[in-house]
């Protein structure tokens, strides 16, 4: 499948609830993308090497104010590669939601993304809850995802006409919303990174959650420990509406 039609296809899911479906089609769009970057690396290898390198832009867009390449969540993957062994954004990504939808699974209790997009509320939210052994990203991962891969100079000739209207937003601290169709955005990386320069959103620093369930949260996180387990539930952005 043409990496513009699996963009096509995560963005109108997601538009109709679909979330499972759009996060499957968005990780075939990094896939896709990856393996045109680094065509002697595994599935794994390039996938999360092909995210990390562009934390600058899935951070803002479906982690806002989290600093992706110092924040670890408490959850066990196989083969991490990260140092310590720690899972970071990427593992999850790819080891809990594409390995699961590529293969038919059912995600794990404790996964499921939370359904921010398309909320009735006249706030932003983008949301993010972890408990020992869990992470439930929001659903603004699969607009990150997107973002990603539409802005990779790899994919500079990918416009679909079946994506016209269609666009991503993002919200700095500025609480200015700026809107990219995506037809106009494929493969300008760079002009993404200087929009966000200019306004960027709030920083929660590095984020090692890896030490819930022990006495010592993180330093820059209040945590609320609950009767079974300790939870976090924190915004990663909260704006108003524009009317």
């Amino acid at each position: 499948m043409k990496i513009a039609n699996s963009i096509r296809k995560a963005v109108y899911d997601l538009e109709q609830g679909e979330r499972e479906s759009a996060m499957l089609h968005a990780c075939n769009a990094v896939d896709g993308t990856a393996k045109k970057i680094y065509p002697l690396l595994g599935n794994k290898g390039r996938f999360t090497r092909f995210l990390r390198e562009n934390y600058s832009i899935l951070g803002p867009m479906a982690a806002p104010g989290h600093d992706l390449h110092q924040t670890y969540y408490p959850v066990r993957v196989k083969h991490p590669g990260t140092p310590g062994g720690k899972a970071d954004m990427a593992e999850i990504i790819y080891g809990i939601h594409r390995c699961c939808h590529a293969h038919g699974d059912e995600l794990p209790d404790g996964y499921s993304l939370i359904p921010d997009v398309g909320n009735n509320s006249k706030f932003v939210f983008t949301r993010t809850a972890v408990a020992q052994g869990q992470i439930r990203l929001s659903d603004r991962v699969i607009p990150g995802l997107v973002a990603v891969v539409v802005l990779s100079p790899a994919n500079k000739k990918q416009a679909h006409a079946q994506l016209n209207g269609y666009f991503l937003t993002y919200t700095g601290a500025s609480n200015n919303t700026k809107k990219f169709i995506i037809n106009q955005w494929w493969g300008r990386a760079r002009d993404f990174a200087a929009i966000v320069a200019q306004d960027p959103v709030f920083d929660l620093g590095a984020l090692d959650l890896t030490v819930l369930g022990s006495d010592r949260p993180p330093h820059n996180i209040s945590l609320d420990r609950g009767p079974e387990n300790d939870l976090i539930e924190f915004l990663g952005s909260l704006g108003q509406r524009e009317d």
